[in-house]
């Protein structure tokens, strides 16, 4: 690492590839995203190395991979650029009327279906040269996401916050019933008896074939059968629809679905808390202009969807 009399020997534009190609990981996206041909890239990542003496990215068979001595750098590199673009070179003004930015949010598949059509309204009436860019974030990757700059926003179900991170409540979520009442040959309310009964689709970003809902059976004495174990929420209404087994979703998207599938909604026999679905930032983007006025707009819609009743 240079010394800082000797920065005048090294090209600090170089910082700006290395935050974009550790948010890519791909010289190929990382290159389209600069607007710069691969090889240009390649070669900027040649000259990285060697600035840095590390690697920095490895080639693995799921994707390029940052080292540890990349990872290290991640906060000081993306520190210093969000303080040149904010503090020396942005302009501290924000006019969502003739702006045209892009904004990258990651977000769930349910927490998109529940808010983003509200959001996108919003956006686009005050701000209609603004674009929205969704990503689909985990809890562990969204907080990376927002520390490399990748994203500027994340929404969905962050329980612990990371450091560097601030969060707000959006909005309350319970779980419910969805189901097919003619495939199943039954109609809501359901008793815990029907729902033991039914075999079950069960939503799991992680795969495991085991859930909230099966811990709170055991303490009732009870368990199910999940035949089916998917990490999309989004796909379960349509393996619902004319099959007889039943599924508990988030509130919000069954309501949002149930209709348009042909499908019954009702509570989940079982004393289950739900959760809260939260709004994530990094703390160098709190006093953004841009940044204030996204964040206002989500938590206006998640505030009125918090207020709609429960079934």
């Amino acid at each position: 690492m240079p010394q800082p009399d000797d920065l005048r020997r090294y090209d600090l534009n170089l910082l700006v590839a290395f935050d974009i190609l550790i948010a890519e990981r791909s010289v190929t996206a990382a290159a389209r995203r600069m607007g710069v041909g691969q090889p240009a890239m390649s070669s900027a990542l040649a000259r990285l190395r060697e600035m840095f003496n590390d690697t920095l990215l490895i080639r693995t068979p799921s994707g390029m991979q940052p080292t540890a001595r990349a990872l290290e750098l991640v906060g000081p590199v993306t520190r210093l650029l969000a303080g040149l673009r904010e503090d020396v070179f942005g302009d501290r003004n924000f006019n969502p009327g003739t702006d045209t930015r892009s904004f990258r949010i990651g977000i769930s598949d349910q927490a998109e279906a529940a808010l983003m059509q509200d959001i996108l309204h919003a956006v686009r009436s005050a701000a209609p040269g603004v674009r929205i860019i969704a990503r689909s974030v985990e809890m562990r990757l969204g907080a990376e996401l927002l520390a490399t700059g990748a994203i500027d926003l994340a929404i969905g179900y962050f329980p612990e916050v990371e450091a560097g991170l601030e969060v707000a409540t959006l909005y309350h979520e319970t779980f419910v019933c969805l189901f097919d009442a003619e495939a199943c040959g039954i109609r809501p309310p359901l008793s815990l008896d029907d729902y033991t009964a039914l075999p079950h689709i069960l939503v799991s970003l992680r795969g495991e074939p085991f859930g909230h809902l099966d811990e709170l059976l055991q303490k009732a004495s009870r368990s199910r059968f999940v035949f089916y174990t998917t990490p999309h929420f989004l796909a379960v209404p349509f393996l619902l629809h004319g099959f007889r087994a039943i599924a508990a979703v988030p509130r919000r998207l069954a309501e949002n679905c149930a209709d348009a599938a042909g499908l019954s909604i009702c509570p989940v026999p079982l004393p289950s808390d739900g959760y809260d679905v939260r709004m994530a930032w990094h703390r160098r983007t709190a006093l953004d202009p841009a940044q204030t006025w996204l964040r206002n707009i989500v938590t206006d819609v998640g505030r009125r969807k918090d207020k709609s009743r429960p079934l």
